[in-house]
């Protein structure tokens, strides 16, 4: 008489294989692994290595900017002042990377 078959989908991943059944009934259960166990710390034990997060300035070049030239704070992105408007608190600016003029608050530039 001939073997049986049957589809093992124990495997990982995307296949199953055909496997004669004695192969799948003869499989011992898998162990289960124990969890290493780190010992308990009290909290006043624990010592943070870390010093807080501060806010980081963006990298600016070594050189002055040009006269009429400022910096975006936020990209790096060098620009022309075209006018301001101190009312407002508003700069257009002329950007030289990708040629477009805008208006930005005047907080969001700086001379750096």
């Amino acid at each position: 008489m001939g073997k049986t078959w049957v589809l093992d989908t124990e495997t990982k991943g995307t296949g199953a294989n055909m496997v004669p059944l004695e192969k799948v009934q003869a499989k011992p259960e898998p162990r289960r692994r124990k969890a290493a166990r780190r010992p308990a710390t009290a909290p006043e034990e624990q010592v943070h290595t870390r010093a807080p997060k501060q806010a980081r300035e963006p990298k600016t070049s070594s050189t002055p900017l040009p006269a009429g030239h400022v910096r975006k704070k936020g990209t790096g992105e060098i620009g022309r002042v075209q006018s301001v408007d101190a009312k407002a608190g508003t700069a257009s600016v002329r950007w030289l990377k990708r040629g477009g003029t805008s208006t930005v608050p005047l907080t969001a530039i700086s001379r750096r």
